[in-house]
């Protein structure tokens, strides 16, 4: 009979075999849990701000809608209904950011001259910058072209500055800008574990000489609604609006910060090699009033209706788009165009589209979405197809119809 004692020394003996296993597997488990404990967490802080903002201009919508309800007075009520449009507008940029943040934003990406977008930019912010901060800007790459969004590009580019001229507090600083151009061989390991994948790029970069970034912030900068800055002095919307940009122009961002001594951001965007590409055309020669409307949301079909029917057009609508198939399919002689949402349950608005030009190849329409899979949208925009982001006004669909006009 073995002793208490002898019996743990066997036992002991047995398990050490399988204890660093045991070990690297708890420690992966630790490690996930780590990681989804963060990812709750940031869900948690994104839910917590969209809720924010959304319930603020929710509140001023319901307080403007409610006060044209209670007055007959048409100059009130004009102005009660701007202020709507107004703070709608307002929402709708929000949802732009965060879709931005998301990935999911179809940017208008065409070849656009880099430089020039930049050089405007760095003018621009030069006369509004503080004298405080010393602004210094070179464009060094060789390559002008990437395929781009002007507006976006602008947008991430003033950002950035905006952001290192935070870091400088209300101290004296100085921002250095530029590009150079890039040429990765292999896969490289960006400050957030991301994989900066081989290819030709122009590196965008900004530079300054302010607080710099703790190394376990660095992880969280991109994550929307988290900041560092007191509620006055922003949204937290920043670094992950100029993420969600970088990724719709399938690029990549890296950061480099010591504590004290400032922060430098890279961008490297994918140089464009011109292709020529024969022109879509849009002019088409239409001799019936009416139009197809398909929306598979019932209130904002019914508001697009009524938009067009004020403009002059015949409307038959639908919610659904199989019938609107069917519908086309008797009775395409009889449709100048269509106006088609692009996301929509069982088919969507581009899988309709090619159904109808099975029906019909000379079929015209142009799409609207609030939201659209970025190969749908891309590949609508390389044949020419015209698409409106929602919300959009009165004045924006009546612009977009006077194209197929022209």
């Amino acid at each position: 009979m073995i002793k208490s004692e002898e019996r743990k020394i066997i036992m002991r003996e047995d398990e050490r075999d399988v204890s660093d296993d045991y070990l690297q597997d708890v420690q992966k488990m630790q490690e996930i849990a780590r990681r989804q404990s963060e990812k709750m967490a940031a869900l948690g802080q994104l839910a917590g701000g969209i809720a924010h903002d959304f319930n603020n201009q929710l509140m001023s919508i319901i307080g403007n809608a409610t006060m044209i309800q209670r007055t007959d007075d048409l100059t009130k009520i004009k102005d009660y209904a701007e202020r709507i449009i107004h703070i709608s507008q307002s929402t709708a940029s929000l949802t732009k950011k965060i879709m931005m943040f998301s990935k999911k934003e179809s940017s208008n990406n065409k070849p656009i001259n880099l430089k020039s977008v930049m050089d405007n930019t760095f003018t621009m912010v030069e006369s509004i910058i503080s004298k405080k901060i010393e602004l210094s800007y070179r464009y060094g790459a060789s390559s002008k072209t990437i395929l781009g969004d002007e507006a976006l590009i602008e947008n991430l580019i003033v950002n950035m500055i905006l952001n290192s001229r935070d870091a400088m507090g209300d101290s004296f600083g100085k921002i250095d800008a530029g590009t150079y151009d890039t040429v990765v061989f292999s896969d490289m390991v960006l400050s957030h574990g991301e994989i900066l994948k081989p290819g030709q790029y122009i590196t965008v970069y900004v530079e300054d000489n302010g607080v710099g970034i703790k190394e376990d912030v660095v992880m969280k900068i991109f994550e929307p609604y988290y900041t560092t800055k007191s509620k006055s002095k922003g949204t937290g919307l920043g670094l992950s609006v100029v993420f969600g940009t970088v990724k719709s122009h399938s690029g990549f961002i890296n950061v480099k910060s010591k504590v004290g001594s400032g922060t430098r951001f890279e961008i490297f965007l994918p140089v464009h090699n011109k292709k020529q590409k024969p022109e879509a055309e849009t002019k088409i020669d239409i001799k019936s009033n009416l139009i197809m409307l398909v929306d598979d949301d019932a209130d904002v079909l019914d508001v697009e209706a009524e938009i067009l029917e004020d403009l002059g057009y015949d409307v038959i609508k639908f919610i659904r788009p199989l019938e609107a198939l069917e519908y086309y399919r008797k009775y395409s002689r009889k449709i100048a165009f269509s106006v088609i949402d692009l996301s929509m349950p069982v088919i969507t608005g581009k899988q309709l589209y090619e159904e109808m030009q099975k029906v019909n190849k000379k079929s015209k329409a142009f799409f609207i979405t609030g939201f659209a899979k970025q190969s749908d949208y891309e590949e609508l925009e390389r044949r020419g197809e015209i698409i409106i982001q929602k919300p959009f006004t009165y004045e924006d669909l009546s612009v977009q119809i006077a194209k197929i006009y022209m």
